[in-house]
C-alpha cells in the first residue's frame, strides 16, 4: 500500500501525519521545533526527521512506501529555505514526490482547500493568510518576534512582562498574576523573572502565555488587558488580508489555527467577537483537520486521491 506524509514544522513543535492510499489517517506524531530561521537547518532537519520517523514506526511503514510528502515549514517563504528542505526530504523519501510550502499555506488548507478563505495562525509566532476566489493569496504578519508576530505567544509574554514592569515601577503590590508568571518561568521573584527572560527571551517569553491565559480565565484584570491587546492585534492581521483580497463583501471561510487558541476561554471569546465583525460575509469555520493532516491529504490529492 502507498502512504502520504504531511509535516507541519513550526517554531515550537513539528507534527507529522501519515495517511494511506484510501485517505485514512494511520499515524500522527510530534517532534521538536523546525523553523530553520529561528534555530538552524540542522536543528530543523532533526525535528522533521524525528517526527516523520515516529509516524512511520507507529504505522509499521517503510520510507520506501511513502509516495508523497507535503511539508509546511515556518520560514519557507524564502526560496533558499524551500530548496534546502526539499533536498533534505528527498534524501529521506527517495520514492516520493516532495513539496515544501509555508506553514501558513497548510494552515489555510486545514480550513478550506478551495475557494475564498482566510486563516489566522497564532502560536509561537503569528500571521494571517488568505486566498480569494481566483486563487490570489495574501499574507500579513509573521516577520519575526522583534518587529512582527503580533498577538503571538511571544508577543503576549512580552506584553505581560511589560505590564508587570510598569506595575513594579509604580510600586504596586505583587498579585496573583505576577506569581503565575513567575511560576511559569521557574522564578521566585520579579528580579529573577527578569534575569530568566533576558538570558533566553526567544525561548522564555512564549512559555509565559499559559500563565496569562489561566490568570485571565480566573478573572485577573491585568491578564485580561494583555489578552485584549492580543485579540485586537490578531484581528487586525486578518483584517489586512481581507482588505488586500477584496473579501469585505464576499462570503468566505475564516478560521483560526495554533496553540494560542483553545487555551483561554476569555481570549477565544474576544477573538470570536472581533473576527465576526471584520466582514459581513465572514463565516467562522473550525479547522476540519490539523495542518499536518491537511498537508498529508494535500500530498494524497496531488497523487490522485479523491478528497
Amino acid at each position: 500500500m502507498n502512504f502520504y506524509l504531511g509535516l507541519d514544522g513550526g517554531g515550537t513543535k513539528t507534527e507529522a501525519a501519515l495517511i494511506d492510499e484510501t485517505g485514512r489517517l494511520v499515524a500522527q506524531t510530534r517532534g521538536g521545533a523546525a523553523n530553520p530561521l529561528r534555530s538552524s537547518f540542522a536543528h530543523a532537519f532533526t525535528a522533521l526527521d524525528d517526527a516523520a520517523a515516529r509516524a512511520l514506526a507507529a504505522a509499521s511503514v517503510e520510507s520506501t512506501d511513502v509516495r508523497g510528502v507535503s511539508a509546511g515549514i515556518a520560514g519557507a517563504g524564502q526560496v533558499r529555505v524551500v530548496k534546502r528542505v526539499v533536498a533534505f526530504l528527498t534524501t529521506r523519501f527517495r520514492d516520493a514526490e516532495i513539496e515544501t510550502l509555508t506553514d501558513l499555506e497548510i494552515a489555510l488548507e486545514s480550513i478550506s482547500c478551495e475557494g475564498p478563505a482566510v486563516v489566522l495562525v497564532a502560536g509561537t509566532g503569528s500571521a494571517a493568510f488568505g486566498r480569494d476566489g481566483a486563487g490570489r493569496t495574501a499574507r500579513a504578519g509573521g516577520w519575526g518576534p522583534w518587529f512582527s508576530d503580533e498577538g503571538s505567544a511571544f508577543d503576549i509574554g512580552r506584553c505581560a512582562l511589560a505590564a508587570l514592569a510598569q506595575a513594579h515601577d509604580e510600586a504596586a503590590p505583587p498579585g496573583t498574576f505576577e506569581q503565575a508568571v513567575a511560576t511559569a518561568l521557574g522564578a521566585d521573584d520579579w528580579e529573577e523573572v527578569v534575569e530568566h527572560v533576558l538570558r533566553r527571551p526567544l525561548e522564555r517569553l512564549p512559555t509565559v502565555f499559559p500563565a496569562v491565559a489561566g490568570a485571565a480565565d480566573a478573572g485577573s484584570q491585568p491578564a485580561r488587558a494583555v489578552l485584549d491587546q492580543a485579540a485586537v492585534k490578531l484581528a487586525g492581521l486578518a483584517g489586512v488580508v481581507i482588505r488586500r483580497l477584496g473579501l469585505e463583501r464576499t462570503e468566505f471561510a475564516l478560521g483560526r489555527v495554533g496553540g494560542v487558541f483553545g487555551r483561554s476561554a476569555y481570549l477565544d471569546q474576544q477573538m470570536e467577537q472581533r473576527l465576526a465583525g471584520l466582514a459581513p460575509g465572514a463565516r467562522l469555520t473550525a479547522a476540519e483537520f490539523s495542518p499536518a493532516v491537511a498537508a498529508a491529504r494535500r500530498a494524497w490529492r496531488r497523487a490522485g486521491g479523491a478528497g
